[in-house]
């Protein structure tokens, strides 16, 4: 499906019926990211998942920003005429749905963070812009072995190549000039004043996660009021792809 937001064309998917979830994707990811997590809690909740602006199938006019992805969310979240959501991001998208939880609680009554970030300290966001100077030079295939490599745990690089393989897929069909403008927007994420947020949240982080390791979910529900944290064994970064089903029985519960 496709909604028309400030004339960029965003595509979205839906599943199911009852209190209302959306699904935010990381970087270089899509709405599909999220399949599995939604196909097992479709039964309880209506699930959407959309493709954030320069990914996937929607559209990517304009610079990038955490604030701008934010205000696509929540005019996607008007334009389906939803109640306060559940917000669940993945990576960058979590940077997204923070944003969205301070700066509009009315529309979001619960946070679901998988592999949160807090905040990249300077050589870490130096590193996001050099990314982006690389592909726009060279393109994607320059770095999804070494980008492959640190995504999943070695338990899914051994078990589920298939899945693999899939995700070396996703990767590459990223378009280099949006990617490089993601990359841009990641570098430059503006600080989120956690203590503001006051939504019932959850931190889900994998125990092989090299790129938002337990200590930075511990960082930041610290300083969240009201959090807390749920390590899955055997996964790493991408855990709504290489577990969907521990991933919807952890936010599952976690709603109950």
């Amino acid at each position: 499906m496709f909604a028309d937001i400030d004339g960029n064309t965003m595509h979205y998917v839906s599943y199911g019926e009852g209190p209302p979830i959306v699904f935010l994707h990381g970087l270089g990811g899509s709405s599909n990211v999220w399949h599995g997590v939604m196909q097992a809690m479709k039964q309880h909740h209506h699930c959407v998942a959309l493709d954030l602006r320069g990914h996937g199938r929607s559209q990517g006019r304009g610079k990038f920003s955490i604030e701008g992805w934010a205000k696509d969310v929540l005019k996607l979240i008007r334009h389906l005429e939803l109640p306060a959501v559940t917000l669940v991001g993945h990576s960058l998208g979590t940077l997204v749905a923070q944003h969205l939880a301070q700066t509009e609680p009315e529309s979001i009554d619960q946070l679901v963070l998988v592999g949160g970030i807090s905040y990249f300290q300077p050589p870490t966001a130096d590193a996001y812009r050099e990314r982006a100077e690389l592909v726009e030079k060279d393109g994607m295939d320059v770095l999804v072995e070494p980008w492959l490599e640190g995504a999943v745990s070695p338990q899914s690089h051994a078990i589920h190549a298939g899945m693999v393989g899939l995700l070396r897929e996703v990767f590459l069909r990223n378009e280099p000039q949006n990617y490089a403008k993601s990359c841009r927007a990641l570098a430059d994420a503006p600080n989120i004043r956690r203590d503001d947020i006051g939504q019932p949240t959850l931190i889900v982080t994998g125990a092989h996660d090299r790129s938002t390791p337990l200590a930075m979910a511990e960082e930041i529900s610290s300083s969240i009021p009201v959090c807390r944290v749920k390590v899955l064994p055997d996964v790493g970064h991408w855990s709504p792809l290489e577990s969907p089903g521990d991933v919807a029985a952890t936010v599952l519960e976690f709603l109950t």
